[in-house]
């Protein structure tokens, strides 16, 4: 026999005692001890998650016996707190519900074995029941009890006020109920089969605030079969029975909560190892399915720009980058400003967390971003966690929003531990954006913002080896601005600068934004990937990008506007060429070629076969005079290079 036992047989012989009355009263305290030492000593709640967790039986809430069995509903949760399902069930949610499951049948196993030992020491006694609260604290519902097998207890019962002689209890002024000349036409509520009962005591249950949460109920077929002194023991067991329960209802809870700390640590290592923003979103989703319940989950971050996190005005900009649940994709991917009217935006303007409660019958709608979006009254419960990069940031980076259609607002306890997340979440957003935005500097260049020399060749190389396997073309464009060098020379490298960047700006916006690659090739030359192309599309585009660049105007503040031209090389990369420098080099002579042949065109690199080429051979067209205006662009002319031919071609498409 184990300590435990021995500890609650102890109690049982302890309570008999005290109900001779007299002075066997004073053996009450002892077996509460008893009792609870017999508890403390039950090791099923304690060591590590996986252990404990292992082994738990799954109890169904469902369909309940009737006999010297525990009831599992109502059990520990709906005595102290109230639970309502949601839309999302938590992952870690299995192992919450085995916890508490343990808790009950440990809690009950205690309860059966104090309610049988009163039975064997009142022998008169036909049923023990205890009643506790439902989810609803003005309904009671058996939670345990013994009888004789010759009449059955209803465990499904619902006690509420003004509904047979238990109800009583519910008020406040009735500290007990002693019967002992039950009427048959009183009605007691609990039976299947209505037996004839005569003697009935009752006490209330108290919680720890004085509040009362259940009652003891002992009946007999017998008349007068219980006294003063019975009820006064009744009272006392019923002190002990609640002081049971809470305890377990603690116990349980605290290992919940030592489980849940813990989920929270292997989230703080995950965010160490990782060091991409995407990535700190997914463990940030991740991490609220696992512990939160929810039916609708939506994640806001600012848009990241020049200014410094925290510091945003109130026309910065953001988006929803995750939403699941009711009407999600309202939501999904929707922009907004911090100058929106909505409770998100303000937890991201304030950095301040945001709980809103709203009352059954409230149908004033509160927008959540502004007042664009589809109304949904049925979602009552809010709760916003601001996340910050910085702790004493004015604005935040990110909010994680919840919102639950169920009476109950979201616990101390839940909010606490997004509290603590969301502390981890900033620091390792910070880290990675950080980190994105050095690497991103490493692989750009400096003035315009487009890929530099190294990071161009490394995706052209990828680029490529898809096209290999997919079986496409790839469109390489060098270009260079015409008399670049004059432009330095008189108006200063200021004015250089301006040039370069309103030329790289009007290069990006004349390519696939996400499709194409463009970088600085270095100096003023610039190279142009055009992804999954043909001859026709990238003469196309490279006549596109002349043009647009012979358009552009430069206001330097003087009598005239500065304009320049571009001239451009382009060689068309088939699936079975591989070698890229090549492919740029190729792309490069054609360049020089535009230079030689007046400037401001476009010259194509092909290459033909041996005795092709040796026919072509004319003299090599005179270099245009030097010039800041747009140049009339030369004639077409093959080279007397031997096998590389290029052909030019001033305006249009070329063979």
């Amino acid at each position: 026999m184990s300590v435990a036992e021995i500890m609650f047989v102890v109690s049982g012989l302890l309570v008999g005692l005290a109900f001779q009355g007299g002075m066997f009263l004073f053996a009450i305290p002892f077996a509460v001890v008893a009792m609870l030492l017999g508890f403390m000593n039950r090791p099923r709640l304690a060591g590590p998650v996986a252990q404990s967790t292992a082994t738990l039986p799954i109890i169904s809430l469902g369909g309940r016996n009737t006999g010297n069995v525990p009831v599992v509903s109502p059990d520990l949760r709906s005595e102290f707190r109230n639970e309502n399902g949601m839309m999302n069930e938590p992952e870690s949610a299995l192992k919450v519900s085995q916890v508490w499951a343990r808790a009950n049948a440990d809690i009950n196993k205690g309860m059966t074995d104090i309610l049988r030992s009163i039975k064997g020491i009142v022998p008169q006694a036909n049923s023990i029941i205890v009643f506790t609260q439902l989810n609803n604290p003005r309904e009671w519902g058996v939670r345990n009890y013994v009888n004789n097998k010759e009449s059955s207890v209803d465990p499904c019962v619902r006690i509420s006020e003004n509904s047979g002689l238990v109800s009583h209890l519910f008020r406040s002024g009735v500290n007990r109920i002693l019967e002992g000349d039950l009427p048959s036409s009183k009605s007691l509520m609990y039976y299947i089969d209505h037996p004839a009962i005569k003697s009935v005591v009752a006490v209330p249950m108290l919680d720890h605030n004085g509040q009362r949460i259940g009652a003891l109920v002992m009946d007999s077929t017998h008349p007068n079969a219980f006294t003063d002194i019975t009820a006064q023991a009744l009272s006392y067991v019923a002190s002990a029975i609640t002081m049971l329960d809470y305890k377990g209802f603690l116990s349980a809870q605290k290992h919940i909560a030592l489980q849940q700390y813990s989920g929270l640590y292997n989230y703080q290592r995950k965010f160490f190892q990782t060091m991409t923003v995407k990535d700190i979103y997914k463990q940030i989703i991740n991490y609220v399915r696992d512990n939160v319940a929810y039916d609708r989950l939506t994640i806001l971050v600012m848009n990241q720009g020049k200014e410094s996190s925290g510091n945003q005005g109130k026309d910065s900009a953001g988006r929803v980058v995750f939403c699941e649940g009711v009407d999600s994709k309202e939501f999904a991917e929707k922009r907004f400003t911090l100058s929106d009217k909505g409770i998100f935006v303000l937890a991201l303007l304030r950095n301040r967390p945001i709980e809103r409660n709203f009352s059954v019958g409230f149908n004033e709608y509160v927008p959540r971003l502004n007042d664009s979006e589809k109304h949904n009254t049925n979602l009552r419960q809010v709760f916003i966690m601001p996340i910050a990069a910085k702790a004493d940031a004015e604005s935040a980076d990110i909010a994680i929003c919840l919102e639950s259609s169920g009476p109950r607002p979201y616990t101390d306890h839940e909010k606490e531990l997004l509290k603590a997340f969301a502390g981890v979440a900033g620091f390792a957003y910070d880290r990675a954006r950080k980190f994105e935005h050095g690497k991103e500097m490493a692989s750009r260049d400096s003035m315009t913002g487009l890929m530099n020399k190294r990071t161009l060749f490394e995706r052209l190389r990828a680029e490529k080896a898809r096209a290999t396997r997919m079986k496409y073309c790839i469109g390489v464009l060098m270009m260079d601005i015409d008399h670049f060098k004059h432009v330095n020379d008189t108006y200063g490298h200021n004015i250089g600068d301006v040039v370069i960047n309103g030329f790289a700006r009007t290069i990006s916006e004349e390519i696939r934004k996400d499709i194409d690659v463009v970088g600085r090739f270095g100096g003023e030359e610039f190279v142009v990937g055009l992804i999954d192309t043909t001859a026709e599309g990238m003469v196309e585009t490279a006549e596109r990008i002349r043009k647009a660049i012979e358009k552009l105007v430069f206001d330097i503040h003087q009598a005239k506007p500065l304009k320049v031209t571009v001239s451009v090389g382009a060689y068309l990369v088939g699936p079975e060429f591989t070698d890229m420098e090549k492919a740029v080099q190729n792309a490069d002579q054609a360049l020089y070629k535009a230079k030689e042949g007046g400037r401001n065109q476009v010259v194509q690199f092909q290459e033909m076969p041996l005795e092709t080429a040796s026919k072509s051979v004319t003299p090599k067209p005179a270099a245009a005079p030097a010039t800041m205006a747009p140049a009339t662009p030369a004639p077409a002319a093959p080279t007397e290079s031997g096998i590389p031919v290029i052909r030019a071609a001033a305006d249009g498409p070329f063979s």
